[in-house]
């Protein structure tokens, strides 16, 4: 397995048990960061449990599609893609969340970590 394939499985793993969009933040680098963008968002377990949260970042971020993000209240389920092979520049991922068409977008790199409310 590649190491992307590995990420990807391993988000896998952890996501399974957060689902709920509390947050969502674009933002865009300095001239140092050659200006990319970075979405992060942020998933709970549960509308009423933010103990633990996923942090999840996207980095250089392009093409990014925004659904319709009022009214969401379901559970957020993600398809990511290994498209690292495809030789696009600065592209790794193909993400899509695909259970309320909140967001669809490809990055070059993605960051998750478990955080406490």
């Amino acid at each position: 397995m590649s190491r992307y394939k590995d990420l990807i499985s391993d988000f896998y793993k952890i996501q399974k048990g957060f689902g709920y969009l509390t947050s969502f933040n674009l933002t865009r680098g300095t001239e140092l960061e050659e200006f990319q963008m970075s979405l992060q968002i942020t998933l709970a377990k549960s509308t009423f449990d933010y103990d633990e949260q996923l942090l999840i970042t996207f980095t250089g971020v392009k093409d990014l599609e925004i659904g319709h993000l009022p009214g969401l209240i379901g559970w957020s389920y993600f398809d990511i893609t290994d498209i690292s092979k495809d030789q696009l520049e600065d592209i790794r991922f193909k993400v899509f969340e695909y259970e309320n068409n909140i967001f669809s977008l490809y990055c070059k790199q993605i960051t998750f970590e478990i955080t406490k409310g």
